[in-house]
């Protein structure tokens, strides 16, 4: 029963998708254990710095010219979409790092872990980015939050400071484009896809399609 998302951290949108996702597998009430879960990497800028001076919200200001008035009416769809999913963020006081740490970090976890502690990583990792601003490419923070969602600080120190799973990030995402797909989030639940933000409902259909083996 696999479920394939990709995602990337720097996605707002990925961060509702992944918490629509985990809440539509509470409502179908099946272990998370009991699913082939398949977290999938996609890095949106492979070209962003690990350690940026500004914020996203500091950048655009500068590049752009916008008042505060402004930024804040530019993430409004954004901030509203979170909070109709139960979510609060602060988009505007990330940092636009380089993600390629954290995706490395999650393909280990996914490949060694069960899914509830790499479940519990992804949404630790999201929620120090979206609610928190820590910067996900620094090492410290990375490791910090692996250990609190019960991994090995060790492991995932050593993962961190080499470039395994590097490749795997890169074969993710030439999957994604060979599904004519070019952005993220992107489901693919049985014969289910769907790019974009899918509704819970959505899910929690495919997800019982999947278990039932009544794909459509």
């Amino acid at each position: 029963m696999r479920m394939s998302f990709w995602m990337d951290y720097a996605s707002p949108f990925c961060y509702i998708a992944f918490h629509k996702l985990t809440e539509a597998v509470k409502a179908v009430g099946i272990d998370q254990n009991k699913l082939d879960y398949n977290f999938r990497a996609f890095q949106i800028d492979p070209t962003a710095a690990e350690n940026p001076t500004q914020t996203r919200g500091e950048k655009l200001m500068q590049k752009d010219g916008l008042t505060q008035k402004q930024l804040h009416e530019r993430f409004q769809n954004i901030t509203e979409q979170a909070r109709d999913a139960g979510l609060t963020i602060n988009y505007a006081n990330t940092l636009p790092v380089n993600t390629m740490k954290a995706l490395r970090l999650t393909k280990w976890a996914n490949d060694t872990q069960s899914n509830k502690k790499t479940a519990q990583l992804i949404n630790a990792i999201f929620k120090a980015y979206f609610v928190e601003n820590q910067n996900i490419a620094d090492n410290d923070v990375l490791v910090k939050l692996a250990k609190d969602a019960g991994l090995d600080d060790s492991s995932a120190k050593k993962i961190l400071t080499s470039e395994e799973y590097k490749d795997v990030v890169i074969e993710d995402e030439n999957d994604l484009a060979n599904r004519n797909a070019d952005a993220v989030p992107y489901f693919e639940i049985g014969h289910y896809q769907d790019e974009g933000v899918p509704t819970k409902e959505a899910l929690i259909e495919a997800i019982n399609n999947l278990i039932y083996q009544k794909v459509k």
